[in-house]
């Protein structure tokens, strides 16, 4: 079988699904006539069994996914009602967020080293000589800031600030894992650029601010601090950077596909990824306001929140799930 020949064939009945698709998205489905209609499921069956063809005949993974993405994009408009988008998105939460992250685990654990690789090293560094926090970074801001130096060496902490309901740092630590996790994924854009440049300096942030806080002995407390609600933010930052790699190999590595296609089919299970980090990130801002400020939770029950948070979430993730498509 000439396979280039197939894909040449078959690309025109699929830019009409595709089109017929971009109509009741636009219009809804009341605006397809009975011809349309018949075509819209007529195409919906023939593009089925194209993705079925594709994997049977070990297709590259790029025309896998965008036959993938289109047949469910067309099984829910044609066999779902607007009363199936809850079950729709308990799917996701339940099954598809969990499969996806198995999918694209190698990103996330790029995303992972990428992090936590230079903030070992800055802790060490720091370790060995406290004035390395005091080192400029990008547009002269210092890893370890004058103020949270300051706040460090009189031995206080900025966490207290949080109990004492200070608005501006209590809006700085609830929103900056945030602000990561949006910038990891967004600048995958940059062609991984700008995701790198967020994990590395956001690691070498947190391990250089660690190893202050060792030398002054101030690293339990904020242990303490973060235990609850680190493990969520942190595997929400590193998804959201598995998530802006997966971008940013679409960019780098095309395939067959111009970068813009290339970028398209990739942009649906990168942008999932990154939505399911919404979930942990919610919970963990909840965690982050109502248990870890508070001076009367002992830090052992702020380290069993944390353990019980790592367990549940690596049940979540990677229990077994039938391989199925993620959306159904």
């Amino acid at each position: 079988m000439n396979v280039e020949r197939w894909l040449k064939t078959k690309r025109l009945a699929w830019q009409q699904l595709e089109d017929l698709l971009k109509r009741v998205d636009n219009r809804g489905l009341k605006s397809l006539d009975r011809q349309q209609l018949r075509e819209l499921g007529r195409l919906y069956r023939a593009t089925s069994a194209d993705l079925s063809r594709a994997r049977a005949l070990k297709l590259n993974s790029e025309v896998q996914i965008y036959l993938n993405n289109l047949v469910v994009k067309a099984h829910n408009q044609v066999y779902q009602t607007h009363d199936d988008r809850l079950a729709g998105l308990w799917r996701f939460v339940y099954r598809g967020f969990p499969v996806l992250v198995q999918q694209y685990i190698v990103y996330v654990l790029i995303a992972f080293l990428l992090c936590v690789v230079p903030g070992v090293g800055c802790y060490v560094e720091a370790r060995r000589d406290v004035h390395f926090g005091q080192m400029e970074m990008a547009k002269g801001q210092a890893l370890v800031p004058d103020e949270l130096w300051h706040m460090i060496e009189h031995k206080r902490m900025w966490t207290d600030s949080v109990q004492d309901n200070s608005p501006a740092i209590a809006s700085l630590i609830a929103t900056n894992n945030i602000r990561v996790a949006i910038a990891a994924f967004a600048l995958g854009i940059t062609f991984g650029l700008g995701t790198v440049f967020v994990l590395v300096t956001n690691g070498m942030h947190i391990g250089t601010v660690f190893g202050v806080c060792q030398y002054y002995g101030m690293a339990d407390k904020l242990l303490a601090f973060i235990a609850g609600h680190g493990v969520l933010e942190l595997s929400a930052i590193f998804i959201s950077g598995g998530a802006g790699l997966l971008l940013a190999k679409s960019l780098l590595f095309p395939g067959q596909n111009s970068r813009a296609d290339s970028l398209r089919l990739m942009a649906r299970p990168a942008m999932q990824l990154f939505a399911g980090c919404i979930g942990l990130l919610l919970v963990a801002g909840s965690i982050e306001g109502f248990i870890s400020p508070r001076t009367d939770i002992s830090a052992q029950v702020k380290y069993i929140v944390s353990l019980a948070t790592a367990i549940l979430l690596m049940l979540y993730l990677f229990y077994p799930r039938s391989q199925t498509n993620p959306d159904q």
